[in-house]
C-alpha cells in the first residue's frame, strides 16, 4: 500500500493533465472539463477543507468556474481550460524534477523521505529510476495531449 500512495500523486497528476489536454480539442470538451473542475472543488471543500480562508477561496475559484464554463464565449473558455490542462501538466514535470534531488525533507521538525526514496525501500529499484519513470510519464502525457 505504501508503494501505492507514493506513486499515486504523479501518476495521476500526469494522467489527468494528459487527458485534459486531449479534452480541450473540443468546446464541448472544454466547457464540460471547466464545469467538472469547479464542481470538484466545491466537492473537495465538503470533504476535505476546514478553515474560513480555504472555503472562501475555493468556494469562490470553483463557483467562478463553472460559471465561466456555463457562460464564456468558445474562445475563451477553450482558452481557460487549455491554461488549466496546461498547469497540470507541467505540475507533473516540476514536481517529479524535484524528486532527481531531494532524497529527504524535514517539515516541522520531522525528517521523511521522499516518495522515490519510499519506492526505492519498498521495491528495492533505485529512486532514480522511479522519478525517471514518472519524469517519462509526464512528458508523454504532456506530449500526447
Amino acid at each position: 500500500q505504501r508503494a501505492w500512495v507514493a506513486s499515486a500523486g504523479y501518476q495521476s497528476t500526469a494522467i489527468v493533465g494528459g487527458i485534459s489536454l486531449m479534452f480541450r480539442r473540443t468546446n464541448m470538451g472544454a466547457r464540460i472539463g471547466t464545469c467538472g473542475v469547479g464542481i470538484l472543488m466545491l466537492f473537495t471543500c465538503i470533504l476535505f477543507v476546514r478553515n474560513a480562508f480555504g472555503l472562501a477561496v475555493l468556494v469562490l475559484m470553483g463557483l467562478s468556474l463553472i460559471v465561466a464554463g456555463r457562460y464564456l464565449p468558445p474562445f475563451w473558455i477553450g482558452e481557460l481550460y487549455a491554461l488549466i490542462a496546461a498547469t497540470t501538466c507541467l505540475n507533473a514535470i516540476t514536481s517529479v524534477r524535484v524528486l532527481f534531488f531531494v532524497t529527504e525533507s524535514n517539515i516541522g521538525g520531522v525528517t521523511s523521505t521522499s516518495d522515490a526514496m519510499t519506492m526505492q525501500n519498498v521495491t528495492k529499484i533505485p529512486y532514480y529510476v522511479w522519478s525517471s519513470l514518472w519524469m517519462a510519464l509526464a512528458l508523454w502525457m504532456t506530449a500526447m495531449g
